[in-house]
């Protein structure tokens, strides 16, 4: 892989900016379907232009080493055939290694395209002079039908509360006895049936647990305390 330049001030500047200002500003229209993402992480709503964008904040959401991110992020040019275009990603990202990536998402239709290829490589040259990383995101890598539904689950039980007793006894069982399933941590805890499942995924959402999301959350998931964070 080929190393990148080192980003200009100009370029650090408007990737800073564009967690709080995004470089469009996407209205409703005929045509469009927008969607405002709530996002756990970044405490605010994420505005996006289509519903595998939608789909992608999930797994941006809850990814433990993203720190932050935000749609519609820097606006760009690229030169394609001796002409100048305009070009906003979808996405910017911050890692935990304080890398910045962009990222576009693409279905498999618009992705097949004839001109889709050149364009994209045209694209990310441009990316790169600027000493940024341009990746693109497959609807195949987004609507894996399992971990999405996981992710949603999460999404659907994820608290800003402070942990509570309960919480603090479900990680202090795991701490000493190890992984433990859900249904094991719900009958120590007193729990009936499945009420433990959204204690677990708040527990996950919050990067404290640790879980296979290739498989549907169940009784019989196995949870370990998170190695990272």
């Amino acid at each position: 892989m080929t190393s990148l330049p080192t980003p200009s001030a100009i370029t650090t500047s408007a990737l800073e900016y564009a967690f709080h200002t995004p470089a469009r500003n996407l209205t409703k229209s005929r045509g469009k379907n927008i969607h405002r993402y709530v996002s756990v992480k970044m405490s605010k709503r994420i505005t996006v232009e289509s519903t595998l964008e939608c789909d992608a904040c999930y797994h941006f959401d809850f990814e433990p080493s993203i720190v932050r991110f935000c749609a519609q992020p820097i606006r760009f040019l690229y030169y394609l055939n001796g002409q100048s275009h305009s070009y906003v990603p979808d996405f910017l990202v911050q890692f935990d290694t304080n890398e910045f990536v962009l990222y576009e998402v693409k279905s498999a239709y618009a992705k097949n395209k004839p001109d889709f290829d050149v364009e994209w490589e045209a694209k990310v040259k441009a990316a790169t002079e600027l000493g940024l990383e341009l990746e693109l995101v497959e609807e195949s890598d987004i609507r894996d039908t399992v971990v999405l539904n996981n992710l949603k689950r999460m999404h659907r039980y994820a608290s800003k509360d402070e942990l509570n007793n309960v919480h603090n006894s479900l990680l202090k069982i795991i701490k000493y006895n190890g992984a433990q399933s859900a249904r094991c941590l719900g009958e120590q805890l007193g729990l009936k049936g499945r009420t433990v499942l959204p204690i677990l995924c708040d527990l996950l959402s919050r990067c404290l647990l640790d879980t296979r999301l290739d498989k549907p959350l169940s009784l019989e998931s196995r949870f370990e305390l998170a190695s990272y964070g």
